[in-house]
C-alpha cells in the first residue's frame, strides 16, 4: 500500500499536486484489473484516502482497500482537488475537476508499476473499473462522462457503478432542498454552495447571498481543518437558511440565479453512457434522493443507452448512511462478473494462456508484432525484461504443463 502524489493540469489552466491511495496484490505471475474508487464527502484534509490508509478512523478506505486488492484489484483511491497534498478549497460537486483527479491518478499508477522493485511490483491489463458513493458516486459519473466522450484511445473502461450520487442537481436537488425543513447533514448543502460561489464567482461576494454570520465563517469553517460534524453543530436543521432571505427567494423562482446556473452547469444527464453503467441507490435514501438515479437511468435510456441499469436498494437497507455497505457489497459483486486476471503467458490478454499466446510471441520475437506494455510484461516468463527463445520455452511448458 502506497500514498503517492501526482501533477494535474485543472481545469481553469493551473499544474497542482493530489495525492491518493494505491494498494495491489503481490503477485508476479499475474496481471490485475485497475479499480479507481471515488470516495464519499469529507472537508477534513487528514480524513483522506492517502492519509488514513488502513486505519480505522475511515471504514470507506480500509475496507475498500482490503477487499479489492485481496480480491484481485490493483485498487487506487484518489483524494480529490482541495484536500490532502492539494492546496485550497475543495471544489466539491463541480464536475469538471474530478476527472484529472481521477485520470491522472490512473496514469501515475500505471508508471508506478515500472518504478517498483520487481518482488514489490504489479502489472495491470486493460481493464478498468469506476465506482464511487455519494460525492464518490458523483465523481464516477463525471470521470466516466469525459472519459467516454474524449478519452477513450487511452482508457478502456470495462464498467462504471456510481452510487448515491447528486446527478440531477439542477432537478432532484433543487426541488429537494426547497422543500425540506430538516436536512440529516446540513453542511453537504453549505459545501455546495460556497465552493460553488468560489468556484464560479469570488468569495468577496460572500455578503450578497449569506447572512452576516456565514459570510463572515464559511472561509474558516472549510478549510479542511473542521469536520463535517463540527459545522453542522452550528448549522440550522433547514440548511438553505444560510442564504439571505431574498436569496433564497430569487434561487425559489429566478433561473437565472447563480447558485440555479451553476447546478445546472454541474448536472450529468446531457451524455449517453457507452460502457457498463450500474446505477446503485437506496429508495429511501435522506440525503441524495434516488429520483437522482431515476431520472439519470430514464434519462439515458430514452436517450438510447443499451448498457445502463438502476439497482434499487429496498428499505430495508436504510437511508444514505446507513446503506452504504450494503450497496459497496453489491457493487464490489458486480465488478467481480466482468472481472479478468491474466496469468504470465497470455499476451493476448484474453484470460486464458495457449497456442495463440504462443504464436503471439513468435511474431513478436520476429518483430512483427507491437506488444503493448501488458502484453510484453506477460510474454517475459523468465523476468529479465526481454523477450527470447527462452521465454517460447517456458511458454510451450506453461501450456502444456497448465502451470508454472
Amino acid at each position: 500500500m502506497y500514498s503517492i502524489e501526482y501533477e494535474i493540469i485543472d481545469p481553469q489552466g493551473y499544474v497542482d499536486t493530489l495525492s491518493g491511495l494505491v494498494s495491489f496484490p503481490i503477485d508476479p505471475t499475474k496481471i490485475f484489473p485497475i479499480a479507481s474508487y471515488q470516495h464519499g464527502t469529507t472537508v477534513e484534509d487528514d480524513n483522506v484516502p492517502s492519509v488514513t490508509g488502513l486505519s480505522l478512523s475511515n471504514q470507506e478506505v480500509s475496507l475498500i482497500s482490503m477487499i479489492m486488492s485481496s480480491s484481485g484489484y490493483i485498487i487506487m483511491l484518489p483524494d480529490y482537488a482541495g484536500l490532502g497534498s492539494s492546496e485550497g478549497y475543495h471544489p466539491y460537486i463541480i464536475a469538471e475537476t474530478y476527472t484529472p483527479a481521477i485520470t491522472n491518478m490512473i496514469r501515475a499508477v500505471k508508471e508506478m508499476s515500472n518504478e517498483l522493485d520487481i518482488n514489490n511490483s504489479f502489472m495491470y491489463n486493460n481493464q478498468l473499473y469506476l465506482f464511487g458513493y455519494s460525492e464518490g458516486g458523483y465523481a464516477t459519473m463525471s470521470a466516466q462522462r469525459d472519459i467516454e466522450q474524449s478519452m477513450l484511445d487511452e482508457f478502456d473502461l470495462t464498467v462504471s457503478i456510481p452510487m448515491a450520487g447528486p446527478y440531477d442537481l439542477s432537478g432532484t436537488m433543487v426541488d429537494f432542498y426547497l422543500s425540506i425543513n430538516f436536512y440529516p447533514q446540513p453542511y453537504y448543502v453549505a459545501n455546495v454552495l460556497f465552493n460553488h460561489l468560489h468556484y464560479y464567482d469570488s468569495l468577496n461576494n460572500l455578503d450578497q447571498y449569506f447572512l452576516p454570520f456565514w459570510a463572515d465563517t464559511l472561509s474558516g469553517l472549510f478549510d479542511g481543518t473542521h469536520s463535517g460534524t463540527y459545522i453542522n453543530s452550528l448549522m440550522p436543521d433547514n440548511p438553505i437558511e444560510i442564504l439571505l432571505p431574498e436569496v433564497i427567494d430569487d434561487f425559489s423562482i429566478n433561473s437565472d440565479n447563480l447558485f440555479r446556473q451553476t447546478l445546472e452547469a454541474n448536472t450529468l444527464l446531457d451524455w449517453v453512457p457507452i460502457s457498463p453503467t450500474y446505477l446503485i441507490h437506496a429508495v429511501i435514501d435522506d440525503i441524495v434522493p434516488i429520483a437522482n438515479a431515476q431520472v439519470a437511468y430514464n434519462t439515458f435510456v430514452n436517450n438510447g443507452a443499451e448498457s445502463v441499469y438502476l439497482i434499487e436498494m429496498p428499505e430495508s437497507v436504510g437511508g444514505h448512511e446507513e446503506a452504504a455497505p450494503l450497496c459497496l457489497l453489491t457493487a464490489l459483486d458486480t465488478v467481480s462478473s466482468y472481472q479478468i486476471i491474466n496469468n504470465k503467458g497470455d499476451t493476448n490478454l484474453d484470460g486464458l494462456v495457449n497456442d495463440i499466446d504462443y504464436d503471439l510471441l513468435i511474431e513478436h520475437i520476429l518483430s512483427s508484432t507491437i506488444f503493448d506494455l501488458s502484453e510484453r510484461w506477460a510474454g517475459d516468463i523468465d523476468f529479465d525484461t526481454k523477450l527470447s527463445i527462452f521465454d517460447l520455452i517456458s511458454l510451450q511448458n506453461i501450456i502444456e504443463n497448465g502451470s508454472y
